[in-house]
């Protein structure tokens, strides 16, 4: 590999890798914030209900206790409820000549583990927006590497005026557990540029590098030394896509919890708030009048009697009285709770019966009904998602060393949609039988994977051939003689 010469760092050439580490870094940390938030919310570590800068050192462990508990996580709901439903199924190495999944390719899927890597990816994206996939191929290695980043890590570059389409380099940023050095690889067209610099308190394992106008207390960037410092990209591409979540024009995505987590806030404070009532007002409060009231030794009131379940209260005084206070009636606090989890359903398309059971366990037509809104939702992402996964096995099928692949390749998904086996059985029964969809479309129908549907057609013609060995067919006569007749 050609040695690459160093670059002059304090002032780097426009659109020069130097450059681009620059300028990406920025745009990466800017973004830090907003998914860091994101990513609290799904995993519960939602912020505390009421409480303030100004409570923070004033408040005791027995009440941040009930702050804390007062939490109920429905954001990971919102997400999973999406990424469940979201399963590859197959690759199709061309949508219109290819009936069944292409065998080469699945390799390079099954080689990377991405039946669960591909999972991954999809939580990442519906969390945080956007998730990337990056492609790369070293020499000796079988087969080309398929690898999901994390967005707080990478980001890509984009040609200006392309709306997100055409990629002009990319950057993944991380701390070396080995080494505890802080690295960069900055992707471009023609390969991979590498460089490193001292961590510093500011970096941890999960952060983006400082912008540059922090970076003047941070050791600099170098670029590595030798062959080490750049590996050359033989396609020409930027090896890394990204899988946008509710990708727009102008926007490259949003998270899914973007509309639906500050309703979460709502319910908490909800909770909150009905912990303190059933803490302090569910139980019906005592009250005593007319009985004197003793003093400790500290000339301070104390309480007349000893409140307990199976203790009594006895005055001898006649004109002693007794009575309680009505409980705190928590209804109200609960149907808020329950409002607000219904917009979140709503919201987020999150069917209900999810979220809390309501009356009676919902029939197969009614469920498949509630459902409706998620299956749509899910399937529209397919269209995007499947187009960022598309091009990755495209470019791993190039680093294999194809010189050509077809434009119309196709993600074959499993399906959205939660059915009977009796209802969907029936309806694939009727279409085969009569004549509108063959066999194999059938069974993917019917739910099979690709690699099922495979062993099934040899199984198929393996029973053909055997069931043609057991029961020859009788030779056809050479010629048939009419029979005479006598008159």
């Amino acid at each position: 590999m050609a040695l690459i010469p160093r670059r002059n760092q304090s002032s780097p050439a426009p659109q020069s890798p130097e450059w681009w580490l620059g300028k990406l870094s920025n745009e990466l940390q800017s973004r830090q914030t907003q998914m860091d938030l994101m990513e609290r919310y799904y995993t519960g570590e939602h912020p505390l209900p009421f409480l303030t800068k100004a409570h923070e050192s004033k408040i005791r462990s027995e009440f941040r206790i009930l702050l804390e508990d007062s939490r109920s996580n429905f954001m990971r709901l919102v997400v999973d409820a999406v990424e469940e439903r979201m399963k590859v199924e197959g690759i199709r190495l061309s949508g219109s000549t290819d009936p069944v999944s292409d065998g080469p390719t699945w390799e390079i899927w099954q080689a990377n583990h991405m039946d669960a890597e591909s999972q991954s990816a999809f939580l990442e994206a519906l969390i945080k927006g956007i998730s990337y996939f990056s492609v790369w191929k070293n020499d000796g290695d079988k087969y080309p590497t398929i690898a999901v980043e994390d967005p707080t890590q990478t980001i890509v570059g984009y040609v200006p005026g392309s709306n997100y389409r055409q990629r002009a380099a990319a950057l993944k940023v991380w701390t070396d557990d080995w080494t505890g050095m802080r690295r960069a690889n900055v992707f471009m067209p023609d390969g991979i540029y590498k460089f490193q610099r001292k961590a510093d308190s500011t970096d941890s394992t999960n952060q983006t590098s400082q912008p540059l106008s922090q970076q003047t207390q941070q050791p600099p960037w170098k670029q590595l030394d030798g062959t080490d410092g750049f590996l050359k990209n033989p396609l020409g591409i930027v090896p890394v896509v990204p899988m946008r979540n509710r990708p727009r024009v102008l926007i490259e995505g949003e998270s899914e919890l973007a509309d639906v987590y500050r309703i979460q806030n709502q319910i908490n404070g909800f909770l909150f708030l009905l912990a303190i009532a059933g803490y302090f007002g569910a139980h019906r409060q005592r009250w005593a009048s007319g009985i004197a009231l003793m003093e400790d030794d500290n000339g301070r009131p104390m309480e007349p009697f000893d409140s307990a379940v199976d203790k009594l209260w006895v005055a001898e005084d006649g004109d002693v009285k007794f009575g309680e206070f009505s409980a705190t009636e928590l209804d109200g606090y609960i149907k808020s709770i329950e409002q607000k989890v219904l917009h979140i359903a709503v919201t987020s398309r999150t069917p209900r019966h999810y979220l809390f059971q309501e009356g009676q366990s919902p029939s197969g037509d009614a469920i498949e009904s509630a459902e409706s809104g998620l299956v749509a939702k899910s399937e529209r992402k397919q269209r995007p998602w499947g187009e960022s996964l598309e091009e990755t096995l495209g470019l791993a099928r190039r680093f294999d060393g194809e010189t050509n692949t077809p434009v119309d390749s196709e993600i074959i998904w499993g399906d959205a949609k939660t059915e009977s086996i009796a209802s969907v059985t029936d309806g694939v029964m009727k279409q085969f039988a009569g004549g509108l969809i063959p066999w194999e479309a059938a069974l993917e129908k019917l739910g099979y994977t690709q690699t099922q549907i495979q062993r099934f057609s040899k199984m198929r013609l393996a029973d053909s051939l055997l069931q043609g060995i057991a029961n020859p067919e009788p030779p056809a006569p050479d010629k048939v003689v009419p029979p005479t007749v006598v008159a």
